[in-house]
């Protein structure tokens, strides 16, 4: 990989991320140059795929252990393994590649597990791969059939392949177990090379689990996802038992990458319905964190294919094949023998077109190359034999066979040789990630222009422009491609062909590879610019409490002190926190105030026999201070636009089915929780626009987006003004303020506080906020945000959960503050 191709990748790259993420580079140009000074630094990856591209045989110089070895290339994954093992041919790149060894060979020859294995035989596997740059994870053999023979082929290969669940294909829960542990496997042996600033490349179906293992041992890792395989649509996703688990492993990744945009598509979907997470085209977002979603379809090693194609070996094989078959039309065709392949509708298009075309009886052959699948199909096989032999027959004669079934693996000079004489190309899988075998065939046709007939059901489609696309199940339909495609002029063979060969080179494995990493860099780059809210340092924040004389207390209700429910009336408050806020209260030096958007009944019900307690509903618009009555603060205001809002919520209610509507006195919310998750991001969109033509942009009021709920409130009325209240006209009165909340509505009291503070500081320095609690002199300063460190905000503080507020506020409510 030149410098020059990798200048021109990380300029890209920026310029995507600057463009998808508005926010992404908010500094200056100098800031911007550097960033691309950075993007372009020495980095190290660590590419983690189930298999290693190596595989070793015991040496014969040595009989007995401890063996020495020799290392080998395994097959199979070729555009994969090429993609990564150019990144390693850059000077400012450094490569390792990671994964299970497998079985060796002994002797003989003969498959083993290196289970028996002795440590000095092992060590010795280490070190004879260190040549290459490659790290051996060794699994359990039980646990590795269970993860691969188990889990990964019986369940997960034929979920994402769209093959739906059979009761005779019922999951051993040993082999959940077998995938869960491989991958934790995966993350120790990874975690025992990573060095800090390290990028985490891991790849496919088998390794699912493993972004989430190892996010947990290195919360700062930038971690990549790859899913070579199709990803099905999330009613079918919805039937894995385990689903949330592997959405949520996924979900431990820096960015996912997927070979289309369908496949990102429906797994955007999957984490709206299943996990019910936010999400846009270009990111979920994980409970604050923001996980970058991105297309990247495969290439092949387009280089290695054509130098291949040239050998004497490979032309003395096409000089024998013409021969075979001379006069004939040849047609070609290589698959895995799965049902997703489409053999079968591809025999059944090509005896149609035998019957509904005789001129190419006897004119016309087809050599369909076969392998093993991901599991043994008996009645599958049976059929094709069925169809083979059926067509032979009825259209074959002593001298000359239609169909030429090869069922087996084949010698790579004769595959190649087969696809430099082709005089078509004929895939009909049902479902495939990316099929490179496609990109192969154009290579090798730089001299005949042969045309290509692609499944729209192969990642590929989206890409290949000039192929001939066709739905594999319309036998007709594919055999009149089969005859277009045979009667093509040599001028639109070449101008479809140009344009495929085009693609090909140009979308490589190694660009496939240099994109991915840069766009992950960039990704990387660009939440930099936005710095992680630090956990809350509690042993320091007890010690300000104890020695605090005068103290202010701001807690949010619905995701602080009790966690988020569907179902709003569910969310009761917990004992331990009405014990900790009876506590609070009963400390005159403490005033305590609960700052909600519930109404002030369900606050009166719930919390309003907590003596000492302050209560503020509806987002500010009421307040009751202690022993007091509760006070209007917007008696005063014309609530007419009442009326005209209930009325779009109603007429959006009646059609999208779970959503309702909860009218306060000075607001009304419609509430899309339990709706159909996407229908109801959809709707929401479309009652936010008729609402800012019909009422916002006429009437004093605004449209707040909250979690799967829209709420229309007087445009005066916030927490933040609440605060300003309770603070008063003199905030130096408060030796200690805590306030804490976990969403939009409670970023209004922490920029409310913060400007506060820094009135007292005399700074306009953003940074003083986050300092200010940090000094010895009073007052005292903690806002905290509920969610993830990277979850933006404006506190000071984080803690992950409701739970955890509620530790913090026991922590402080200890009778004499006893653990300061």
């Amino acid at each position: 990989m030149s410098k020059e191709s990798l200048d021109k990748a990380a300029s890209r790259s920026l310029r995507v991320v600057s463009l998808s993420r508005a926010n992404s580079f908010s500094g200056t140009m100098s800031h911007e140059s550097r960033k691309y000074e950075e993007l372009k630094a020495h980095v190290r990856i660590i590419a983690a795929s189930h298999f290693l591209p190596f595989s070793v045989a015991v040496s014969e110089s040595t009989p007995e252990e401890p063996y020495q070895w020799t290392v080998s290339r395994r097959s199979g994954h070729t555009a994969m393994y090429a993609g990564i093992r150019s990144l390693g041919e850059h000077p400012n790149t450094e490569c390792i590649q990671l994964g299970w060894i497998g079985y060796y060979k002994d002797r003989d020859g003969q498959e083993r597990a290196c289970d028996s294995l002795s440590a000095e035989s092992i060590a010795n596997i280490v070190e004879a791969l260190k040549p290459f740059d490659a790290v051996p994870v060794f699994i359990d053999e039980n646990i590795a059939n269970g993860h691969y023979e188990g889990y990964s082929k019986q369940i997960l290969w034929p979920l994402l392949h769209y093959m739906s669940w059979d009761d005779s294909r019922r999951m051993d829960p040993v082999w959940w177990n077998c995938y869960n542990k491989a991958n934790q496997t995966f993350a120790s042996a990874i975690s025992a090379i990573y060095n800090e600033g390290d990028i985490v490349w891991v790849h496919d179906y088998h390794l699912l689990l493993l972004p989430e293992i190892f996010h947990k041992l290195k919360p700062n890792a930038t971690i990549g996802l790859f899913l070579h395989a199709p990803f099905p649509s999330s009613e079918l996703f919805r039937s894995l038992p385990n689903r949330k688990e592997i959405l949520n492993g996924m979900l431990g990744s820096t960015s996912i990458g997927f070979q289309t945009y369908s496949y990102a598509r429906h797994f955007l979907s999957s984490c709206t319905r299943v996990l019910g997470l936010e999400s846009t085209p270009t990111g979920i977002d994980n409970n604050g964190s923001i996980v970058s979603i991105g297309v990247f379809p495969i290439g092949i090693d387009a280089k290695s294919v054509q130098a291949r194609r040239a050998l004497p070996s490979v032309q003395a094989k096409m000089k024998t094949m013409r021969e075979m078959f001379a006069n004939k039309r040849i047609i070609v065709g290589r698959d895995r023998l799965d049902e997703v392949a489409g053999i079968k509708q591809k025999l059944e298009a090509f005896e149609k077109l035998l019957e509904t075309c005789p001129e190419w009886q006897n004119n016309v052959v087809l050599i369909q190359v076969t392998q093993p699948g991901q599991n043994r199909q008996p009645k599958l096989e049976a059929k094709i034999s069925e169809l083979v032999t059926s067509i032979n027959s009825n259209f074959g004669s002593l001298e000359f066979m239609p169909v030429m079934y090869h069922n087996s693996f084949l010698d790579t000079d004769e595959y190649m040789a087969l696809l430099n004489i082709a005089d078509l190309c004929l895939i009909t899988v049902i479902r495939d990630g990316m099929n490179t075998g496609s990109l192969e065939f154009v290579v090798c046709q730089e001299d005949k222009h042969s045309p290509l007939i692609l499944s729209e059901f192969t990642g590929t489609a989206g890409s290949v422009s000039g192929a001939i696309q066709i739905n594999p199940w319309d036998y007709l339909g594919v055999a009149q491609a089969i005859d277009t495609a045979l009667r093509m002029s040599p001028e639109e063979k070449k101008v479809r062909y140009t344009e495929m060969h085009n693609h090909v080179m140009g979308h490589d494995a190694q660009h496939w590879a240099i994109t991915v990493i840069q766009d992950l860099r960039a990704t990387v780059l660009a939440g930099q610019t936005n710095s992680e809210t630090p956990h809350l340092d509690l042993p320091f924040m007890t010690k300000c409490f104890a020695a605090a004389k005068k103290r202010l207390i701001m807690l949010d209700y619905d995701g602080t002190l009790t966690p988020i429910t569907n179902i709003p009336a569910q969310a009761l408050p917990p004992p331990d926190m009405l014990k900790a806020l009876n506590q609070l209260c009963a400390d005159p030096q403490n005033f305590v105030c609960v700052i909600s958007g519930r109404d002030r009944q369900f606050l009166e019900l719930h919390l309003g026999n907590i003596k000492g307690l302050a209560l503020s509903g509806e987002h500010g618009s009421f307040i009751r201070y202690p022993g007091g009555e509760w006070i209007n603060l917007l008696d005063d205001m014309d609530m007419g636009w009442k009326e005209e809002v209930m009325s779009i919520f109603e007429f959006y209610t009646e059609r999208t089915a779970g959503s309702t509507i909860e009218a306060k006195e000075t607001s009304i919310t419609w509430h899309y929780r339990n709706a159909d998750p996407e229908y109801g991001e959809f709707q929401a969109k479309e009652c936010m626009n008729h609402l800012e033509n019909a009422v916002v942009s006429k009437r004093p009021v605004e449209t707040l987006v909250g979690k799967k709920c829209l709420e229309v409130r007087p445009i005066s009325v916030n927490k933040g003004e609440i605060v300003k209240r309770l603070v008063g006209a003199n905030p130096e009165q408060w030796d200690f303020v805590l306030c804490a909340g976990d969403d939009k509505t409670d970023e209004d009291m922490f920029r409310a506080l913060r400007a506060m503070r820094l009135s007292i500081a005399g700074n306009d320095s953003e940074a003083s906020a986050r300092d200010a609690a940090s000094r010895d002199a009073p007052p005292h300063y903690f806002t905290i945000m509920v969610g993830p460190a990277d979850k933006k905000s404006a506190a000071a503080w984080h803690l992950v959960s409701s739970e955890k507020i509620v530790e913090a506020l026991t922590w402080l409510a200890a009778p004499n503050n006893e653990h300061s």
